[in-house]
């Protein structure tokens, strides 16, 4: 089998973004030279770290893969992602049938709020924030927004899963850290603390019941 040449270490401040890819066992040589291509493209790109060899998930008469592409920030990786080069090589490979889809990892986004607190804050304290943008953001998308006829699922996977990075990662991750930088940084009295995590609470109890009383048609 065909393999990459090595890849360089990523820093311990990166962003991860995933790639499920979807090929015919007979187009598996075909795909490791375009996964090498793209990377060959990405490397070019201002904060390109590294991207993982494709890793089999499954087999059988579709073979899946999954990529883990890291840059350094959500925006980097974002410009490389919808760049104009790269939308040219995707939409030669998805005339051939080559099928992917794209997500950001939730522990990108843990990675992410770390960098803006300045002391060592507990991995579900930052989980939480992460659930507490990435939750009303992936909901609103789907309410908002309808699959048009003309564009396939993995495309249009590829393109919420976008918006959602582009939104989380510009807008709400970093305000929502500097929001609670200080619950995140055990700074100020328990009572405080305690006011700060009641309130994540209180906003993701609101906004599910919010959700689920918007009628089943909109979804």
């Amino acid at each position: 089998m065909s393999s990459f040449s090595s890849l360089p270490e990523a820093s311990d401040h990166f962003f991860e973004y995933r790639f499920v890819h979807r090929i015919n066992p007979l187009a598996y040589n075909n795909f490791l030279q375009f996964q090498e291509k793209l990377r060959t493209r990405a490397k070019n790109y201002q904060g390109y770290l590294s991207e993982d060899l494709p890793v089999l998930l499954e087999e059988g008469e579709t073979l899946v893969f999954e990529t883990i592409l890291r840059f350094d920030t959500p925006e980097n990786c974002i410009n490389w992602i919808d760049s104009k080069e790269r939308r040219e090589l995707l939409y030669a490979e998805e005339n051939n049938g080559y099928q992917f889809k794209g997500e950001a990892n939730f522990g990108s986004y843990t990675s992410w709020i770390k960098q803006s607190v300045n002391n060592s804050s507990p991995v579900w304290k930052i989980n939480l924030l992460v659930l507490l943008v990435l939750y009303p953001t992936v909901m609103l998308f789907n309410l908002l927004l309808k699959k048009p006829s003309l564009i396939d699922f993995p495309t249009w996977m590829l393109f919420g899963n976008f918006c959602s990075v582009a939104i989380t990662g510009w807008f709400a991750v970093p305000w929502i850290s500097r929001l609670y930088q200080n619950w995140l940084e055990s700074e100020g009295t328990k009572k405080e603390q305690l006011l700060a995590l009641t309130s994540i609470f209180l906003a993701l109890f609101m906004l599910l019941q919010i959700f689920r009383h918007i009628p089943i048609s909109f979804w």
